[in-house]
Parts: C-alpha cells; structure tokens; sequence
C-alpha cells in the first residue's frame, strides 16, 4: 500500500514539474507562437543574416508553399554552424541549430550538459557510441532534440512544436495527393 502511495506521489510530482517547467525560448521564440515578422525581426537584432530561404521540398520537384523555412549564419552561439526556422503558414513551429561534430562526438556531450543544467534530466537519452546520439526532453507541446547521427560531421539541436508539425506534415501530404492527382499528358 505504501509503495503504491509513494509511487503516485511521485508520479504528481512529476507530472506538476513537468507542466511548470520553464518553456524553451531560444532567443526569446517560441515554437508554436512566434510569427514569422516577429522571428525574423528577433533573429536579425541577434546578429543573424538571412543567407538562404525556401519552401519546404516533399519529393523531386513537388514543394509545400505552406511551409517556409529561413537559413541564418552570424548568430551568437558558440560553434554554431547555422540556424534554420520553419514556418507553418506563418507560424514558427521549429528551430534546428546545426553543430560542426567530431568524430569522438565531444559535442554531443557539450550540449548535453547544457540543456541538462538548464531542463534536467531527458526523457530519452541514447549515448552517439556505435549508434545515433540522442537525447530528448518533452514540455507540455514542445520537444527538445539533440541529434548526433552516427556518421556525420554534424550534430543537431531542435526545437519542435508537436501539434504545428503534424499538421505541416499533413499539409504536405495534401499537397502532394493534389499534386500528384493532376492529370498528365503525354505519348
């Protein structure tokens, strides 16, 4: 019975931490608010240059005009590669900062320790030995990614609001059923 009581308490606990932790903000943005003017305003006062942009590509030549993503270099993280923000129909919905990685993957622990100090403990976490490096942290609709393939010379920070992405993801499955349900001529 005890164990019980003490196995519910904690898993209240829990569950209260989790809905009062703080909300990821990189550079004050937030996934699944922030609208485009208002993230490019911000990233641009951050020291970020637009260096390329586009609509999202589903297949070949097939692009989703729903979705828009914008390409920065210049911001003020250290070691950063590049940022890329992602937009549905105008609303940030993720951020993926791009790391340079070695091959002993020293990175992959680098930002490890720092989203831990600032989040906690993840809620997924797969060491990059012999395997993708992974380590995942969840707020209410928003999930943390960091992302170390297993062969690459890159690793990943992501920013993902859950909700807007499956419905970016939807788009582009409507897109592509539209798109590829025209009728072709030919010989």
């Amino acid at each position: 019975m005890r164990t019980k009581i003490f196995l519910s308490l904690i898993f209240v606990l829990l569950l209260f931490i989790n809905a009062f932790a703080e909300e990821p903000r990189p550079f004050g943005l937030i996934v699944g608010k922030t609208t485009k003017d208002e993230a490019l305003s911000i990233m641009k006062k951050e020291g970020g240059r637009v260096v390329n942009s586009g609509y999202r590509i589903i297949k070949g030549d097939i692009s989703n005009p729903n979705i828009e993503a914008f390409d920065f270099k210049g911001l003020s993280i250290e070691n950063l590669s590049m940022a890329r923000l992602w937009f549905f129909q105008g609303t940030l919905f993720q951020i993926v900062y791009y790391f340079p990685l070695s091959m002993n993957k020293d990175e992959f622990y680098v930002l490890y320790e720092q989203l831990k100090s600032k989040y906690g403990k993840p809620s997924k976490y797969v060491k990059p030995w012999l395997a993708d490096g992974l380590a995942v942290w969840k707020f209410k609709d928003i999930e943390i990614k960091i992302i170390a393939p297993w062969v690459s010379s890159e690793v990943y920070v992501t920013y993902t609001h859950l909700p807007l992405s499956k419905k970016a993801d939807q788009s582009d499955r409507e897109v592509m059923q539209k798109e590829t349900s025209k009728p072709k001529r030919g010989f």
